[in-house]
């Protein structure tokens, strides 16, 4: 397969984009709600330490991808399970950023609506830019990161009458377990999922400048989400953690003037955009690592099926949103352990064990 380019600051701009994704709208640690973002932060620290070991393995194997280094260390048999494996984490990621997109749309706007109606468009628009290539979607991230970044800066002044600071306290009153459970599923949801970009950096045109562009990356994203529930904490009060979606409440409460009211239509640009290229990497990355493990030519004949599958899996794994919240609460920190850190640094610690050869150094 040719490997398409992407430079060092727009694999920013996709660990941006990708990070934000579906946290925005759907976060992470309610239980800690008016903590919540300082817990970003903590998370944040905690998931750049699980970033620099994983890119352990880009820099001892520059130029492969995470499928092709299971191969290498693992041999062709185990190498590919362990690839089956990460691809079926791929599609849970893809899956679950899709079933967020169904439940925000149907609960808040398009209520009679029938789901397929909602999913069949954004479903093709998504499958059409993951045929055009990495590069494609990489331009197209761009923009709308930037006009993302924008609401949410301009969310501080849209805010400013119904923010009360008193709702920011008292600051840490929670058991220590609770904090520490919290920052770990953080951590690992939006945070870990990062580690699919293993499958990426290969595809860097300045793979010197890789460690750099994901720490920046994940730290933009993670003030960005910082400041936003700092923001939804300030409006909201205690009253936030009672809502499935607070962003998309807080953002109901703003009325300027008796002329800007109700731009709950922030939250849904910000998550239509952020959520569509996640999606997109999701499906591009599962169709070029379908690819890679079955050694096919090119990735493009898979992407249609592949994106179907996204979308039965969204629908047969998170039918309501109460499964979904428990799924987010009591599953997916165990299950992204495993995928972000356990089984990369399984991987790394068989590598050195078998004494393979290193090859040139990346940082």
């Amino acid at each position: 397969m040719t490997k398409e380019q992407i430079s060092p600051r727009q694999l920013t701009f996709l660990v941006m984009s990708f990070t934000i994704g579906s946290w925005i709208v759907l976060p992470s640690g309610i239980d800690a709600w008016q903590n919540l973002w300082l817990l970003i932060l903590l998370a944040m620290g905690q998931s750049l330490v699980f970033a620099y070991l994983c890119l352990f393995l880009f820099r001892r194997y520059p130029g492969k991808t995470l499928f092709e280094v299971h191969e290498i260390v693992y041999g062709p048999v185990i190498g590919r399970l362990f690839s089956l494996l990460f691809m079926w984490f791929f599609l849970q990621i893809g899956a679950n950023a899709l079933a967020v997109f169904v439940t925000l749309l149907k609960t808040s706007v398009f209520t009679a609506t029938p789901v397929l109606a909602l999913v069949i468009p954004w479903v093709i628009t998504v499958v059409y830019g993951c045929r055009r290539g990495l590069e494609v979607i990489a331009r197209c991230n761009e923009p709308l990161l930037l006009a993302t970044v924008g609401l949410i800066l301009l969310s501080v002044f849209l805010v400013l009458n119904i923010f009360e600071l008193e709702n920011l306290l008292p600051l840490f009153n929670l058991p220590l377990p609770t904090v520490l459970w919290n920052t770990l599923g953080i951590s690992l949801f939006p945070f870990g999922q990062n580690v699919v970009f293993l499958m990426l950096l290969p595809q860097v045109n300045r793979p010197q400048k890789v460690r750099t562009a994901i720490f920046w990356g994940m730290l933009a994203a993670g003030g960005l989400l910082s400041l936003l529930q700092f923001l939804a904490v300030g409006v909201l009060g205690k009253t936030g953690e009672l809502f499935v979606f607070p962003t998309y409440e807080f953002y109901r409460m703003i009325n300027i003037g008796q002329v800007f009211t109700r731009l709950e239509l922030i939250p849904l640009l910000n998550f239509l955009t952020m959520g569509f290229i996640k999606i997109m990497l999701c499906l591009y990355i599962l169709a070029v690592g379908t690819a890679q493990v079955f050694n096919l030519r090119t990735y493009r004949p898979l992407v249609f099926p592949l994106g179907i599958m996204i979308l039965f899996i969204a629908q047969q794994l998170y039918p309501s949103i109460s499964l979904h919240l428990e799924y987010i609460k009591f599953v997916q920190p165990f299950f992204s352990l495993i995928f972000s850190l356990f089984l990369p640094l399984l991987t790394l610690g068989v590598s050195f064990l078998r004494g393979g050869a290193r090859q040139e150094t990346v940082s």
